[in-house]
């Protein structure tokens, strides 16, 4: 269970259990107050804040400012969440690469992204399916992971590719 939102408001701590629903969201986490409260951010692919049933203002705007601030953060943890529960699918037919979030489930997120509008057609030319990965550590689609380290590969933000708005 991973802590993501620490005493927000004081006492409150947001985060999301190891099984959960698939679908990105903050619930409270700390003894207290554990599962009272559910925050969805995200909703067909597109970055919401949508509180669960009732929420008081007192609880809810200190969260929604904190969300704001951290959401990069959220959702790159949510990223390694969807990555350890396979719920998230990298399929390539240069020069296209398709993302598929939470397969087999209604919020499924499909995202088809053509390299054509990143890289000349020389840069493609080095590009092979077996080198197109998902990489944890970075939470990242990483394109060249072959290369050596004095060549870099080229990491694109999971979160940026899969959430809108």
């Amino acid at each position: 269970m991973p802590v993501v939102i620490r005493n927000v408001p004081k006492g409150h701590h947001w985060g999301w259990y190891s099984r959960e629903d698939p679908r990105m969201h903050l619930q409270t986490v700390d003894s207290e107050h554990r599962n009272l409260y559910k925050v969805w951010l995200e909703e067909a692919g597109r970055r919401v804040f949508i509180p669960q049933g009732k929420i008081s203002r007192k609880v809810l705007d200190p969260l929604q400012t904190e969300v704001m601030n951290l959401r990069r953060h959220i959702e790159d943890r949510w990223v390694d969440l969807m990555l350890d529960q396979h719920w998230l699918q990298l399929h390539v037919a240069l020069p296209e690469v398709t993302l598929l979030a939470y397969p087999n489930f209604p919020s499924k997120i499909i995202r088809k992204i053509d390299l054509r509008t990143w890289f000349t057609p020389e840069q493609l030319a080095t590009l092979s399916p077996q080198i197109i990965t998902l990489n944890r550590e970075m939470a990242s689609l990483r394109l060249w992971s072959d290369r050596l380290e004095e060549q870099e590969p080229y990491d694109v933000r999971l979160s940026s590719l899969l959430w809108q708005g």
